[in-house]
């Protein structure tokens, strides 16, 4: 599976770097990072196969990778690739306002409460930090609404299918600015090639819903309302 999601991890890295780059507020960050470390962290990193992506990413010095993961087998991988890292199994644990970054790829999905996610988010930003949150839309998506019941009979997962609109609004509820944009936008949309699953789970019906299915990938960035941008 971490093989398949390389494209999106890429996808999801440019989403940061762009962001970067256009907005003001967080530009003129940059030029103070290199004093210290710039925490990130991966809230669903497995065994950190985004993490990796992002440490190998060119520009992207000085920075210290972490990550949540419940699953104590892929976490103590993770700890293995990054043993200065910081890994942990629940978000709850996460120190107050100690990361400058968080990023999650296909991980909201599997959380209940939309609240309780939100006011995490909040009490481990750092002030000025945010958070980029890529999702597939599971709730207008015709193959994730296909996928659901085989996810929880193949591997026990329960999936919830937040409206995209339920999420930009609890995320304002607890204090961010929320914005949404594609994780693969159509200037930046390459051709795709069919890989079946290994496992057969998550197969395509046809060539249109594969499409679809990638289109509705979002991205949702979280800025604490104290940020001007």
């Amino acid at each position: 599976m971490e093989m398949q999601n390389q494209e999106n991890w890429r996808a999801l890295i440019q989403c940061v770097d762009d962001v970067l780059a256009e907005d003001v507020a967080l530009k003129a960050r940059i030029p103070s990072l290199p004093n210290r470390p710039w925490n990130v962290l991966d809230i669903g990193c497995h065994t950190g196969g985004l993490l990796e992506a992002i440490q190998a990413r060119r520009g992207w010095t000085n920075i210290s990778v972490n990550g949540v993961e419940p699953l104590k087998l892929a976490r103590q991988k993770a700890i293995q690739k990054f043993p200065n890292g910081c890994f942990f199994e629940k978000l709850e644990q996460v120190p107050p306002q100690s990361m400058d970054l968080v990023v999650s790829h296909e991980t909201l999905y599997l959380i209940d409460s939309l609240e309780d996610f939100s006011n995490q988010l909040m009490r481990i930003l750092r002030p000025d930090g945010g958070a980029f949150i890529a999702l597939g839309s599971h709730a207008e998506n015709t193959a994730w609404m296909r996928w659901r019941a085989p996810l929880r009979e193949k591997y026990g997962h329960v999936s919830y299918a937040h409206q995209p609109m339920d999420i930009q609004r609890i995320g304002e509820e607890a204090g961010f600015d929320v914005d949404v944009r594609q994780l693969h936008p159509p200037s930046r949309t390459k051709p795709k090639r069919y890989n079946p699953p290994e496992d057969g789970w998550g197969e395509f019906l046809s060539t249109k819903e594969m499409l679809e299915h990638r289109e509705q990938k979002l991205v949702f960035g979280f800025w604490p309302k104290s940020l001007a941008r």
